[in-house]
């Protein structure tokens, strides 16, 4: 029986193993050693490669100086001489190898060089001591490669008493193929049996291979002397019937990672190639909602996450596809370590239990992992229970005035539903005129409407204000991205409206910043039906809003800058700007002075770059020069830093970006909102450049002619 780990010492093979570098024409002084002197082949050799078993070539070097008895190991690096390949060890004492042809192919191979072309790689000689080895200078060696196999085959199995199929071949696991001559399989094998490989899983003639010296080798029926393992387990094996190499690698310790709670949960290995856990998830709106696997590959561990080193920004919408493929990566026990290669979670799976399985099987057309949630059926809502069929409701602006919605909830397993009333025009439910979410993050079977929602919702069916008309309404089930509205017909409410509410306002009089000519009266910011903002000076006088600037317009003031009444002015106390917000769902009003705009970079966490009102909601700055940036790194992310009487908020990026606009940004890589929680890294902008030692131009738009933006430019 032929085992076929040890017979070489392989470093680093298929990006399975880690690497090890090294520094061309560069000794080491460990205590006792000394590097052996390069004789044979010459610098810039070339060797054009013969698939032949008696084809060698033959590697020499004088003897270090080196007291005792050392021996050497041959050694392979890649083209940028620092990435080792391979090793041929050990040679005792020997100053002298004959490597064969076919292990320079494998060679040319892992250095990337295409089958039938040539390409570089380099060589040295280890001189080991023990613990201590010493490399001698690099030679330059040029492969003319070959392919190993002419005929490659279409399917590969692996078989024989060791393997999950056992002896019976029709139950041999497949390999999967890269479709360019190489296969691979996750498997366990059992130790003191043996395997081998074929291309067929039925009965009857077949082409068999084994692996020689790790490479592969086509065998004659069955071969005498199947391959084994020194110990049961899970096992990667990759055959490349282009350069012949053969690759065993132990998989150990599959582990699920949560980043957030830096925990691994080891997963129990099912067979063909795939591994489980079932998980009990906690509340997924924040970054712990992460997560991806850690395995040992051949001693060392590997991220089995996406191909984002960054991480997924976001969680998927659906629960498959190419969303949850796996890739093998780095993996680094970092402060960083939680964001590279994960995955998310959609928050709709808040505190679910799900099933994991990592699939690393040749099932898939990509090694992927499956989410299973359970039952993901959606069982639409049966019983509406209140309001009543054909119940009235009379809208008021009372604060917090609101009607209650509530039905009999979902049946069915699986993710908790989520639920939204909504409401339609006609009897039939074919024209939705809105939706209120159902309380408790919508998980409740009850919904609170504020009468302020009822008014639009009453707005959008066509019922005039202060008169009465009818909408219907129902139930609409979600389980994750799928949604059904309830079996039974809407039921119908009747609403009298509130007084009319504008659909527009604008600010004017001689404290304005427009002056008390009304065709110049400022436009306000409409957030939502009924509310209304604006960011604006104001100065000694009077003013007051209007809900058109032509013609009779209906006028409003404010009370004590908190109760909005229709009729009246209003005296501006000081000088200042404001943002004054209007709610005419609720008739209350709110003002906050504005004393400070700038841009703040996330790593000073301080304002930089300050500017200064010009009018209309705009501030700026022209040609402002900063000092050196404060850390050695730089410093291109920023936010804008507001303060006013409430205190310091943030406007932060309405679309989340990691990247600087370039040199032809869109306008929406600008648009902001404004926050009052505080993060020094999240939700940031980057400029082109960094804010040290350099000029800039600024300014920040908060007014209704669009989007609130803003621009910052580096001379």
């Amino acid at each position: 029986m032929k085992t076929i780990f040890n017979t070489l010492f392989i470093v680093c093979v298929l990006a399975c193993l880690a690497l090890v570098s090294c520094k061309d024409e560069m000794e080491y002084s460990n205590s006792g050693v000394s590097p052996a002197t390069l004789v044979g082949p010459e610098e810039g050799a070339t060797v054009e490669l013969f698939n032949s078993d008696v084809a060698t070539l033959d590697f020499t070097w004088e003897a270090a100086n080196t007291a005792g008895a050392p021996y050497y190991q041959i050694v392979f690096y890649a083209a940028n001489r620092a990435t080792e390949l391979y090793r041929i060890a050990p040679v005792e004492r020997q100053l002298q190898v004959s490597v064969q042809h076919k292990t320079l192919n494998a060679v040319a191979g892992l250095a990337g060089i295409a089958p039938n072309t040539a390409g570089d790689v380099y060589w040295a000689v280890a001189t080991v001591k023990g613990a201590i080895e010493d490399i001698s200078a690099t030679r330059k060696l040029t492969l003319q490669s070959y392919q190993a196999f002419d005929d490659l085959p279409v399917n590969l199995y692996v078989t024989g008493a060791a393997t999950e199929g056992g002896a019976d071949v029709t139950a041999a696991p497949k390999f999967r193929s890269n479709g360019s001559g190489t296969y691979e399989i996750y498997t366990e094998l059992k130790a003191g049996t043996g395997f081998y490989f074929t291309n067929r899983n039925t009965s009857g003639s077949g082409r068999n291979f084994t692996a020689t010296d790790d490479f592969v080798v086509e065998t004659s029926g069955a071969p005498d002397a199947p391959l084994t393992v020194p110990t049961t387990g899970v096992y990667a094996i990759t055959l490349n019937f282009i350069t012949g190499a053969a690759i065993v690698t132990p998989i150990t310790n599959v582990r699920y990672f949560v980043p957030n709670t830096d925990t691994y949960t080891p997963m129990a290995y099912d067979g063909r190639g795939k591994w489980s856990l079932h998980v009990a998830l906690g509340n997924l709106t924040s970054s712990s909602n992460q997560y991806k696997f850690v395995a040992n590959v051949g001693g060392t561990d590997r991220s089995w996450g996406c191909n984002t080193q960054n991480g997924q920004g976001n969680p998927p919408q659906i629960l498959e596809g190419d969303y949850f493929y796996v890739y093998q990566n780095a993996h680094s026990t970092g402060s960083a370590e939680g964001a590279r290669y994960s995955y998310r979670y959609m928050t709709d799976l808040s505190n679910q239990e799900i099933d994991l399985t990592l699939d690393m099987s040749s099932d898939n057309d990509h090694y992927t992992h499956v989410v299973n949630a359970g039952d993901l059926t959606v069982y639409p809502v049966e019983q509406l229970n209140a309001p009543a069929e054909n119940a009235s409701v009379a809208l008021s602006k009372v604060a917090g005035s609101s009607l209650t919605f509530s039905w009999q909830p979902s049946s069915g397993t699986g993710p908790t539903p989520k639920y939204d009333v909504v409401f339609y025009s006609d009897a039939e439910g074919a024209n939705e005129i809105g939706a209120a979410p159902a309380d408790n993050g919508n998980y409740e079977a009850a919904a609170t409407v504020l009468h302020s929602a009822l008014e639009t919702v009453a707005a959008a069916a066509g019922i005039p204000a202060e008169e009465t008309g009818n909408v219907w309404w129902s139930v609409r089930t979600a389980v994750l991205n799928q949604s059904e509205v309830a079996t039974i017909p809407p039921r119908k409410l009747t609403i009298t409206r509130l007084p009319g509410i504008p659909a527009e306002m604008y600010i004017t009089g001689v404290a304005s910043e427009a002056g008390d000519v009304l065709a110049n009266a400022i436009a306000m910011t409409k957030t939502a039906d009924g509310i209304f903002e604006i960011y604006t000076m104001l100065t000694s006088g009077t003013y007051y809003f209007v809900d058109r600037i032509s013609g009779a317009p209906r006028q409003f003031s404010v009370a004590g800058r908190t109760a909005i009444q229709e009729g009246g002015t209003i005296s501006a106390a000081n000088n200042a700007v404001y943002k004054i917000v209007l709610n005419f769902n609720t008739d209350v009003a709110a003002y906050k002075e504005i004393t400070e705009v700038g841009i703040w970079p996330c790593s000073d966490q301080k304002v930089l770059i300050p500017l200064t009102y010009s009018a209309n909601g705009v501030w700026s700055v022209v040609s402002y020069t900063t000092g050196a940036a404060n850390t050695d790194w730089g410093n291109a992310r920023y936010k804008i830093r507001m303060n006013s009487s409430e205190g310091e908020t943030w406007w932060v990026t309405v679309n989340g970006t990691d990247s600087p606009p370039g040199s032809d940004p869109y306008p929406s890589y600008f648009y902001m909102r404004e926050t009052s929680a505080y993060t020094q890294w999240e939700d940031k902008w980057k400029i082109n450049g960094e804010f040290g030692d350099a000029t800039f131009d600024a300014s920040v738009t908060l007014n209704a002619s669009g989007p609130y933006t803003h621009l910052i430019t580096r001379k």
